[in-house]
């Protein structure tokens, strides 16, 4: 638990109207982890639709007229995705490494 109040610099609790649930804004290194989270969340949602839209577009265009043609361009698709985890834990590591520097929020 040490460990991550340390990476918390502070806490900002603000009021909303009504019955809804207080915000949350979360200040320091944690922010920043949380931000790259949901970046990368993003980033494959984004890689999952192209991929999609490419495989729709190829199979009406008749290029993808077996299931071996599809199994090899979703096998295609795959080892691509591997590669982009790859590069986005990078990504990562180098955006939390220098987490320290700037100040970073998280609106929860």
């Amino acid at each position: 638990m040490p460990i991550v109040w340390d990476l918390i610099q502070t806490v900002v609790i603000g009021k909303t109207p009504g019955h809804q649930p207080a915000s949350l804004q979360v200040h320091g290194d944690i922010a920043t982890i949380m931000a790259s989270m949901e970046v990368l969340d993003l980033m494959e949602q984004q890689f999952l639709a192209a991929a999609g839209n490419d495989l729709m577009a190829r199979i009406v265009s008749g290029e993808i007229d077996t299931e071996a043609k599809r199994k090899k361009l979703l096998d295609q698709y795959g080892e691509e995705l591997e590669r982009k985890y790859s590069e986005w834990e990078n990504l990562q590591v180098s955006v939390v490494a220098g987490a320290g520097f700037e100040p970073a929020a998280f609106r929860l």
